[in-house]
């Protein structure tokens, strides 16, 4: 008899210590989170087998304001506020949104599987006193939320904002789409009124209460429950209710500020990108080739004005279709997100390409530089003007010219173009505006043409302007690559 209960012990104690650890542990989802994936009970299942641990998760709903407040009480307790989700809770441990759990979360799941588990995070007990807020005021207090759907620092605002309408009663939110062109022109009123400063306005991710405001960062539950106590006795005014004269004030402020700031940016960019050795060399192509057809100077200057008329009204067209066509999917997050990516690194490529260039081209080895049009599309455009401009009308013909040649050398060109256009659709402002910087960029683009014209117009042969060229390329190319370098880090980040 002894012998078996011996046996039986030993069978328990053995089974006892190769018995896997448990590691328990809280997370915080929600949904509509398309990142919260990554800890869903099947991923955790499959982690536990490979680290051979038991993993225990409880999950917790923030759309849920019992939920939230919990959320909000451990990230207190635990000093770490302000997470993306999906949050983690598990020991010692904060993690917050998909970067941190990827990165962090089977190291910790491995340290504490070695530490025989761990048990769940401490939970902190909500207080027994309670403020007035929570009870219900009857004054209200109103507070604005200017967003993006492309901004990441909205995404938890949301969450945020739900929590309190339903902890304070007595709070009036209304969240505007910095997308839509009223809710600039509002914002930009408010800022006005509450003096806030140029370079923070139309800025996703603020947060206005009374003559207060938050932005990104800022916008937690205890910088808002700071602000309330302000306005608790008080309340607040609607911030969002404007007089005419308010609104066409605010209007034209948004205009003016935008042109301030942006236009040297799409002007240098349309300029640059009419002096780059694809664009020139055609230009000097069709110089010469007008200068032995013996035109006059005068006939010259007017099949010139034919030739930017037909080049000006490709590109803007060109742009202006990308522009609309761009402009309809800006407001998807990912998708901005992913264009602002795509095009930011192949500004960046071409940047080092424009570098390598202006080394080469500052040396000599002109013929060695990698951006410029292929030799076929070369001769494909010289062999155009020679054809269509020997059609019986030189004006039809030049603006005829202008068209092919546009299309036929959009490659080499359109690595400027398009970034720019990129740059124009991330500023939030009016979409006429985009067409109106489309407008200054062509106008730029066509405006080396318009000097080379005047300059033969006065008597400046094709050889004289091919060596001006030759001389000035290494500029040319560090300047192109200087802006490439500017917007791709603009876009990226």
């Amino acid at each position: 008899m002894g012998r078996k209960i011996e046996v039986i012990l030993f069978i328990f104690l053995f089974n006892f210590s190769v018995c896997p650890s448990t590691i328990r542990l809280y997370i915080f989802t929600s949904p509509d989170c398309s990142h919260c994936r990554i800890i869903y009970p099947e991923n955790l299942n499959q982690l536990s087998k490979k680290v051979n641990c038991k993993i225990e998760a409880k999950y917790f709903d923030i759309n849920q304001i019992e939920n939230y407040k919990k959320l909000i009480e451990l990230e207190e307790r635990y000093k770490d506020t302000d997470n993306e989700l999906p949050v983690v809770f598990i020991g010692e441990y904060v993690l917050g949104g998909e970067k941190e759990i990827k990165e962090n979360f089977e190291r910790i799941i491995k340290e504490y599987a070695q530490k025989n588990g761990i048990d769940w995070p401490e939970q902190v007990y909500r207080t027994s006193s309670s403020t007035e807020s929570e009870k219900g005021e009857k004054v209200p207090i109103y507070i604005g939320f200017f967003c993006d759907l492309r901004c990441k620092e909205c995404d938890r605002v949301f969450y945020l904002l739900n929590y309190l309408k339903k902890k304070y009663p007595n709070l009036i939110i209304k969240e505007f789409n910095l997308k839509e062109r009223e809710n600039k022109i509002i914002f930009e009123a408010i800022a006005e009124k509450i003096k806030i400063p140029e370079n923070k306005r139309l800025i996703p991710a603020t947060l206005i209460i009374g003559s207060d405001y938050l932005q990104q960062k800022d916008i937690n539950l205890k910088n808002i429950e700071n602000i309330l106590k302000k306005y608790e006795k008080t309340g607040s005014i609607c911030i969002w209710e404007l007089n005419k004269e308010e609104f066409e004030k605010a209007a034209k402020n948004i205009v003016a500020r935008f042109k301030s700031f942006r236009i040297f940016t799409v002007c240098f960019a349309g300029l640059i990108d009419g002096v780059n050795p694809c664009a020139f060399a055609v230009l000097v192509f069709f110089i010469s080739f007008l200068t032995i057809a013996k035109k006059k100077r005068e006939e010259i200057l007017l099949i010139g004005f034919s030739f930017m008329i037909g080049v000006f009204l490709i590109y803007f067209l060109i742009g202006a279709g990308a522009f609309s066509f761009l402009s309809q999917f800006t407001h998807y997050k990912v998708f901005s997100r992913v264009l602002n990516i795509l095009v930011g690194l192949v500004a960046i490529i071409l940047g080092f390409f424009s570098f390598s260039d202006f080394l080469k081209a500052r040396k000599g080895y002109i013929k060695q530089i990698k951006l410029q049009l292929p030799k076929s599309i070369k001769t494909k455009i010289n062999s155009t003007i020679i054809k269509k401009m020997n059609l019986s009308n030189y004006i039809f013909g030049a603006f005829l010219v202008g068209v092919i040649v546009s299309i036929l050398e959009f490659s080499c060109t359109g690595q400027v173009y398009l970034p720019t256009i990129v740059f124009v659709l991330n500023q939030l402002d009016f979409k006429k505006i985009g067409y109106f910087y489309l407008f200054l960029y062509n106008l730029f683009f066509i405006s080396p043409l318009f000097i080379i014209l005047l300059l033969s117009y006065l008597g400046t042969n094709s050889q004289k302007l091919s060596q001006f060229a030759s001389k000035n390329l290494p500029i040319i190319k560090l300047l192109l690559s200087l802006f490439f370098f500017s917007v791709g880090i603009y876009l990226l980040l």
